[in-house]
């Protein structure tokens, strides 16, 4: 059998080899206290393995690939990739040429290529090698409400993250803690809700305007007079929404790394930490709709003898009039 590689339409030939047509579910363990000879599964990330392709390098085809990798060099100036998902599809045809079977791969990249070692002292076929990282063996259907930090005066001042962040924190203290204050050391509590959103992604052409928004969002530089007067820092009114998630917020703190920069030393790629104070509002929306059932634990239904017999019941139907009136017993 033989193996046809399609990209966007882009025909990169037949490969003797095909390697990684695979999905990870990677269910998430949970352990539970008293249950001490099992576990749990719940739902976790799915990942996908590269696909590794290999073949005799090949005058036409090996031509076509490298003209392939060097458009997706082009597209990678940006730091952003083609704004298109590339899609590939991997077609298996048998003996008489005829398709066998096909995969199709969804937001497929190039991860690595590599030539073949040459040597006058061998006889073996020149083999290039192909590795490719794709996001999954279907398209989704819909993409994930996108988080956004805007002014709560200008709706139009506004940071949309490219990716949502990962992980979200809520924390709030009502312990006492030392505080300078104007007579010295004092114990003053902070019982503000604070929510941390770490490894917030900006793409694009558009990331130093965002980053130079979100230095404005945490607030105006603190002169020396202000800090020795201890007046308080008025930070900006912002507004967090992520889907149903709307919340009125003050940036307390605010962390950025600039990760890659454009030829022109703008940066087109910043990974933020964003510390956010609650001043208004609920954080979730309140909801109508009726809360989950508790987890059910279905066993071998052949076990209902042997569980009545422990419990003492000799006729299991019994148990159903336990608690009903005289009148409605039967």
């Amino acid at each position: 059998m033989r193996f046809e590689v399609t990209i966007d339409d882009v025909k990169i030939g037949l490969w003797r080899s095909c390697r990684g047509l695979r999905a990870d579910f990677k269910p998430d363990v949970v352990r539970v206290t008293g249950d001490y000879v099992g576990q749990y599964y719940l739902p976790g990330v799915v990942s996908y393995a590269p696909i590794v392709l290999e073949r005799a390098v090949h005058k036409e085809t090996s031509q076509q690939l490298q003209q392939w990798l060097m458009g997706v060099l082009e597209s990678w100036k940006d730091g952003t990739g083609d704004a298109k998902r590339s899609t590939a599809r991997i077609t298996v045809l048998d003996a008489d040429n005829e398709e066998a079977g096909s995969w199709l791969l969804y937001g497929v990249r190039p991860s690595s290529w590599s030539g073949p070692d040459l040597s006058a002292d061998s006889n073996q076929v020149a083999v290039e090698r192909l590795e490719l990282v794709h996001e999954g063996f279907f398209e989704l259907p819909t993409k994930a409400n996108t988080a956004s930090l805007a002014s709560k005066d200008n709706k139009q001042n506004k940071v949309t993250f490219s990716y949502n962040p990962s992980k979200m924190g809520i924390s709030r203290s009502t312990r006492s803690a030392q505080m300078i204050g104007e007579k010295g050391v004092e114990f003053a509590s902070d019982t503000a809700l604070r929510v941390k959103a770490g490894e917030v992604l900006l793409v694009g052409a558009g990331v130093a305007q965002d980053v130079q928004k979100l230095i404005e969002f945490s607030g105006p530089p603190v002169s020396d007079a202000t800090r020795q007067a201890g007046e308080d820092i008025l930070l900006p009114p912002l507004t967090f929404n992520w889907g149903e998630l709307s919340m009125a917020v003050n940036l307390s703190r605010l962390d950025v790394n600039l990760t890659r920069f454009a030829a022109d030393g703008m940066p087109i790629r910043a990974l933020a930490a964003l510390d956010l104070m609650v001043i208004g509002g609920e954080i979730f929306p309140k909801s109508t709709a009726a809360r989950p059932r508790a987890r059910q634990v279905h066993t071998d239904p052949a076990e209902w003898k042997r569980r009545a017999k422990g419990d003492g019941i000799d006729d299991p139907m019994r148990a159903q009039a336990r608690g009903a009136s005289a009148g409605t017993r039967r």
